[in-house]
């Protein structure tokens, strides 16, 4: 049976090497700063673009060597006071304001594997900041007070999850997804009652899918469903969510400043991360399968994809959902790094691991190879099978006693007759081979 589509773990492994390749090409080390710039070719690391590129290493499951300077940088820059700032970070545009959006990344890159002891204190401030500015609808928005949304709140949930804090919190933030949820539909929108999108849907089933008991199996599986509905493969961006767009008004010393904030989001990886991370439905689909090798056969030379607003520069927004769609796709489909998957039909594909593929393909030929010689003799395997029991029943009745020398003679009658037509048949099958 032929596979209707393939996954190449070798492949899957190249393409986040790539990514992660780009990266530590475009890291950056300026006056006691380590790390990246959300665009990665500018000289001066940034606070959240930087977390964001430890998350990539933490996420594709690979040690990336400069991790405890990029720590060092985060901690420096974690806002120390005595108001409702302390604790949280700010991004360069704030002017030392914390906001969620860049608190909430560093939050999540501290409470990965391979950050050190360092980020202990710091990383309980954070998730303190992130509890104290949580609004009294149990949403969040850009700080205490600022109008709750979707992406932050799930956002949030992710941080406090992987940080091992806020269980008060997620309870109130699971309450207000739910509430949030589009009434015709089980998916979400930006806002509560909003038109429901992919984006959003993907970032709250990934944090409600973590709290046991949140969402049913089946509103799991049913949003999952939406989801892959909606999936094209190749494209990554979907028209409502390519940028998303608000002002963000804070303190910027006795002045009160706005900050137009601009989050380019990939809404077609992060489903498939959703998809795949639940587990409520089945990987082995076309259509998943499809997205997966589109993600790697859209990958551009430098490792990074395409930023749609800022197509010719790399961008550490356009890396992440592809690195964590690639990973979880390793992780959910395929046995090990070097496995390979071919989809024969829905539900059903043969995995194996590239490194014994050479061993089973040869058995799997030799198997084939038997097939085929049976296949193509069965009328002779027949006769000879016809003609092994009419001459093995009459030795058996002669071994025994019930059949005289006479009988036995004259029951070879038919075997012997079989016998000539075998051998005509075989001269004449062997005359055509040679005429052909």
């Amino acid at each position: 049976m032929r596979a209707t589509a393939e996954l190449s773990g070798t492949g899957l492994t190249a393409s986040i090497d790539r990514a992660l390749g780009c990266l530590r090409h475009n890291f950056r080390t300026v006056r006691g700063a380590a790390g990246w710039y959300h665009y990665l070719d500018d000289p001066s690391p940034g606070v959240t673009a930087s977390a964001v590129g430890l998350f990539c290493f933490s996420v594709a499951g690979v040690r990336f060597e400069r991790t405890p300077d990029v720590v060092a940088y985060l901690l420096s820059q974690q806002r120390a006071s005595d108001d409702s700032t302390d604790g949280g970070w700010s991004v360069r545009t704030t002017n030392g304001f914390p906001i969620a959006e860049a608190t909430s990344w560093v939050v999540r890159a501290l409470s990965r594997p391979g950050t050190g002891v360092l980020g202990g204190e710091a990383l309980a401030r954070g998730a303190e900041w992130l509890r104290a500015n949580q609004n009294v609808d149990f949403g969040w928005g850009s700080y205490l007070g600022q109008p709750s949304r979707v992406f932050h709140t799930a956002l949030n949930m992710l941080a406090l999850q992987e940080s091992g804090a806020g269980t008060d919190a997620l309870a109130g933030a699971q309450r207000w997804l739910i509430d949030g949820q589009n009434a015709r539909t089980p998916a979400w929108g930006p806002t509560p009652g909003a038109e429901p999108t992919m984006l959003h849907t993907s970032v709250a089933l990934l944090a409600l899918s973590r709290i046991p008991g949140a969402l049913s199996a089946n509103t799991m599986r049913q949003t999952a469903e939406w989801l892959l509905e909606r999936i094209e493969p190749g494209i990554h961006v979907e028209r409502s969510t390519t940028v998303e767009e608000y002002d963000v008004p804070y303190a910027d010393g006795d002045v009160q400043a706005v900050f137009q904030n601009s989050l380019p989001h990939f809404a077609g990886p992060l489903a498939l991360s959703a998809i795949l991370s639940t587990g409520v439905v089945d990987p082995l689909q076309k259509k998943v399968f499809d997205s997966v090798n589109a993600i790697m056969d859209t990958q551009l030379e430098g490792g990074h994809w395409e930023l749609p607003r800022s197509p010719m520069r790399p961008s550490v927004w356009a890396l992440w959902p592809f690195v964590s769609a690639l990973s979880s796709a390793r992780s959910a489909i395929l046995s090990t790094p070097r496995a390979k998957a071919a989809l024969l039909f829905p539900g059903c594909a043969i995995v194996q691991s590239e490194d014994v593929a050479q061993d089973l393909t040869r058995r799997l030929l030799i198997q084939n190879a038997l097939f085929d010689w049976v296949r193509n003799r069965k009328v002779v395997l027949a006769l000879w099978l016809v003609a092994a029991v009419t001459t093995g029943i009459p030795v058996g009745l002669l071994l025994a006693g019930k059949f005289s020398v006479k009988d036995f003679l004259t029951a070879l009658i038919f075997p012997v007759l079989l016998m000539v037509f075998q051998v005509i048949w075989d001269r004449r099958a062997a005359r055509a081979g040679a005429s052909g």
